[in-house]
């Protein structure tokens, strides 16, 4: 068994979010294009002589018992029967709240390294099946660095990773809960209606059009940017300032351009960065290996 353990825990955006009417269970179906990018946290992870004992280090605004990432912990040991404590450290530098997974990706980076911990050397569809447990996306960050994902997103269909353009990330000092988005959503009667052929055609346009050619939404934008004009200002102004395409990524509140290259999207940022969190990413061609120490 491994001592320590390393993973890179990536960040994605949601290209494409449509969001379905809620089923009996609470929860909405919907549909979207992930795609992982290069800003990322670090994790680590340390075996622990203690059986029971899972702390997490980090910059976190709550307990450690309230972590996915512990919640990750305690699915692990009851799917797998692995026994071990561990202490997870965490770098963070993906914004929390932002609508860019950075925690479900953290639950996956923490199944991810337990697998080496342990030893089990389980397959990523196994790990995905038990991130299914602990988060919605959390598949996602198991399997692949793009794709379709659809149900309540614990269904995910991997797409060849597009690596020709730019990302630059503007996150406004705004906090919008997931709770609240889906209750805004909800209220205001504005879902997606599933379409026969939905997912083949959101495949081809990701796989053959040119950014500035996707016709792809996301069905909180319309909703958000009525509440907080924000939005609609900063989408505005990434288009104005070159981006291809730009959009809102998962519930908020990160925004997004996708540019032709690094430079364009750092001549924007340079712009935009007054009073906002700017990042430039791109696209990851796969999912960063767990790395033992």
């Amino acid at each position: 068994m491994a001592a320590v353990v390393r993973v890179l825990s990536p960040a994605k955006i949601n290209l494409h979010l449509e969001v379905y009417p809620r089923r009996e269970d609470g929860f909405h179906d919907l549909l979207s294009v992930f795609q992982s990018i290069s800003l990322v946290d670090e994790v680590e992870a340390r075996s622990l002589k203690s059986k029971d004992v899972c702390s997490i280090e980090g910059d976190f605004d709550f307990p450690p018992e309230r972590n996915i990432m512990h919640r990750a912990w305690e699915l692990f040991r009851r799917e797998t029967g692995f026994a071990g404590g561990v202490a997870f450290s965490v770098k963070k530098r993906v914004p929390e709240g932002a609508g860019l997974g950075g925690g479900s990706s953290n639950a996956a980076a923490a199944l991810r390294a337990l697998n080496r911990l342990s030893g089990l050397e389980l397959p990523p569809e196994d790990l995905a099946r038990i991130g299914a447990m602990a988060g919605s996306d959390v598949p996602f960050f198991c399997l692949e660095s793009a794709a379709l994902v659809s149900g309540r997103g614990d269904r995910v269909s991997g797409l060849p990773p597009r690596t020709d353009y730019a990302v630059l990330l503007v996150v406004p000092r705004i906090h919008i809960s997931t709770r609240s988005a889906y209750e805004w959503l909800d209220a205001a009667g504005s879902l997606s209606r599933p379409e026969t052929d939905r997912e083949s055609a959101l495949r081809r346009s990701f796989l053959r059009d040119s950014p500035s050619d996707w016709r792809f939404f996301n069905s909180f934008y319309p909703v958000l940017s009525e509440r907080a004009p924000v939005f609609a200002e900063i989408r505005k102004e990434l288009v104005g300032l070159g981006a291809a395409y730009a959009g809102l990524s998962g519930s908020g509140s990160g925004m997004f351009g996708v540019f032709p290259d690094r430079r364009d999207a750092e001549r924007a940022g340079k712009v935009m960065e007054e009073g906002r969190a700017v990042k430039i990413a791109f696209p990851l061609e796969g999912m960063p290996e767990a790395i033992v120490q």
